[in-house]
C-alpha cells in the first residue's frame, strides 16, 4: 500500500502527458484505479509463482520455474482435451461438470 499511494501514486499530470488521447476520452478514476490494480497486484504473482514451487517440491520434489517444454500434442489429446474444456466451462445446469482430477 504504501508503494501504491505514497512511493508511486497517480498523478493526473504525468498521464496527461503520457497519454493524452485516453485521458481526453476515459475519465481519471478509471486510470486511478486501473494504476492502482497494476501496482498492488503485480508482486502478488511472485507470491504464487514460490507457493507454486513450494507445493510442486513438497508434493513430487521437483520444480523447475520458467521451464521451457517442447513437443507435439496428437489430435485426438487436443480434441478431448476441448471436450472437457467445453464441460468445464460451458455446460449449464446439471450438465455443468465439475473437475475430477482421478478420471481425467
Amino acid at each position: 500500500m504504501v508503494r501504491v499511494l505514497e512511493e508511486d501514486p497517480f498523478i493526473n499530470e504525468k498521464h496527461y502527458a503520457s497519454k493524452p488521447l485516453y485521458a481526453a476520452l476515459v475519465p481519471d478514476e478509471i486510470f486511478k484505479g486501473s494504476h492502482f490494480e497494476r501496482r498492488f497486484v503485480t508482486p502478488f504473482g511472485q507470491v504464487w509463482e514460490k507457493l507454486a514451487e513450494v507445493v510442486a517440491l513438497e508434493a513430487h520434489g521437483n520444480c523447475q520455474l520458467g521451464h521451457r517444454i517442447n513437443g507435439t500434442v496428437n489430435q485426438e489429446s487436443l480434441r478431448r482435451i476441448q471436450e472437457i474444456l467445453n464441460q468445464l466451462e460451458h455446460g449449464k445446469g446439471k450438465d455443468r461438470k465439475k473437475p475430477n482430477w482421478v478420471k481425467n
